[in-house]
């Protein structure tokens, strides 16, 4: 180990690169193009004009810093979600080629922020002399799904157990080491009987705490937390849309985006297929009006972000010169292992157990890269083998919002993104009815009014 500040010397790396063992592992490892080359596989999608009403964004960032109580190590992470909505009528009015400026998008949106702080390594709170780390994060946890987006609808602890009643909770048991207590669902926190472990929390479940470290770092287990919030506060939506006949017609004509993929991974990947059947529940209903449900999840990095920048370079020309504006490429199963993730043929299917979205790759009409995953709402599109348009409902219309909305400002930029990102560092504690004002109230405009950033910004509302 290095001490602080040390870092290797130009001299070091060089002796590194010139060593027979580096000179023997490069010649055993082989690139994927090596053998048998898949090509990238295009589709032909079908477009139109359609262009949404509202566009909702999702996006949340944690930050971790030391605290100074005298314990080493003490620290914990201020973690932020934020739900962006965009009013697009305004951008109606643009000249069709023209990208929309950032003054304009901040006139056009009204955002709810969740902030809250997550307790780290070696905290402990006043008046508890048994409390533990661990137990500090679990309850925090817990006390984070109480929360509501509108205060007329469900709490995200709700959102969740609704997902999920029924499940198999056989696992999940007191965290106390020997004590056999098993979760019982729909019950919130109760007390255990073994009397040492005062709560047990229902979203114990999600068994974060297998990954909390209580005297090291948690930038992991704090970020899994995150990315829960996020997903479940976009489920929290849907359903609030789906709950009744009247609300449902509104999702016709929004776009819903989450930041990253359509994805659970560590700890809480069990939820994956109970997301699936949930969209494909409220996507059913969605069909029975006559549409499907647009979502989609956008990567900002990644395997697949970096596999579309160097299919797309041209040993002459440079970068991005392969493929013409407007190319959709949707990889199947089969691309994805040999391509991608490198895994032999026959392998499990990438993304089988944690994604509810299918990958898709296209260059918007302005050439930038865009990597998204449109929602499983169907036996289509969970069937990974598959790539046919089948696969991909609304994924045209998809398309249309990454034309409209990227943006200049960065490379590959997805407004929507940027500024649902932008207001995941702002905390105000407001609660309000969100949903229910801007899209079912119809006499209150959904622009918000002029003044200070932060005037634009709540948290999600407490029970």
């Amino acid at each position: 180990m290095p001490f602080e500040m040390e870092r290797a010397s130009g001299e070091a790396l060089l002796t590194l690169e010139a060593s027979q063992a580096m000179q023997r592992f490069r010649a055993e490892i082989r690139a994927p193009e090596d053998e048998d080359p898949v090509p990238p596989q295009v589709a032909n999608v079908a477009r139109s004009r359609w262009i949404p009403g509202r566009v909702i964004a999702i996006d949340g960032s944690t930050i971790t810093t030391q605290l100074r109580l005298g314990a080493p190590g003490a620290d914990a992470s201020l973690l932020k979600v934020s739900v962006l909505l965009i009013d697009l009528k305004e951008l109606s009015a643009l000249p069709p080629d023209e990208i929309p400026s950032p003054s304009l998008f901040r006139d056009m949106e009204q955002v709810e922020t969740l902030d809250a702080v997550l307790p780290g390594a070696n905290v402990v709170r006043k008046g508890l002399i048994n409390d533990t780390p661990s137990a500090f994060f679990r309850e925090s946890v817990h006390d984070l799904l109480t929360s509501r987006i509108d205060k007329s609808w469900e709490t995200l602890g709700e959102t969740l157990a609704a997902i999920t009643y029924g499940h198999d909770t056989s696992r999940t048991r007191c965290p106390v080491e020997e004590c056999e207590e098993r979760l019982t669902p729909g019950k919130g926190a109760y007390p255990c009987h073994c009397h040492r472990a005062q709560t047990i929390f229902e979203s114990d479940s999600l068994r974060f705490v297998e990954r909390f470290n209580p005297t090291g770092s948690n930038g992991e287990a704090h970020g899994e937390v995150r990315h829960l919030l996020e997903v479940l506060a976009l489920f929290n939506i849907l359903r609030f849309f789906a709950a009744e006949p009247d609300r449902l017609v509104h999702l016709r004509d929004n776009v819903f985006i989450l930041d990253g993929p359509l994805a659970m991974f560590g700890h809480a990947a069990w939820l994956t297929p109970y997301l699936r059947k949930e969209l494909a529940r409220m996507n059913d209903l969605c069909r029975s009006s006559g549409f499907d449900i647009a979502l989609f999840g956008f990567e900002k990095s990644g395997q697949f972000v970096n596999h579309f920048e160097m299919i797309d370079f041209d040993e002459e020309e440079g970068p991005r010169k392969v493929f013409s504006a407007g190319t959709v490429i949707t990889p199947d199963a089969d691309y994805i292992n040999r391509r991608i993730t490198l895994r032999p043929k026959g392998a499990k299917v990438h993304g089988d157990i944690t994604y509810f979205g299918r990958k898709v790759l296209y260059k918007t009409r302005s050439g930038d890269h865009a990597v998204i995953t449109t929602a499983m709402v169907d036996g289509a599109s969970q069937d990974f083998t598959r790539n046919d348009s089948g696969c991909y409902p609304r994924l045209g219309d998809c398309l249309n919002v990454l034309d409209e909305l990227s943006t200049y400002l960065y490379r590959d930029g997805f407004m929507p993104l940027i500024r649902a990102h932008a207001h995941a560092a702002i905390p105000i504690q407001r609660g309000s009815d969100i949903l229910r004002k801007t899209f079912i109230d119809t006499s209150r405009p959904p622009k918000v009014s002029e003044g200070p950033a932060s005037s634009r910004a709540g948290s999600f509302g407490k029970p």
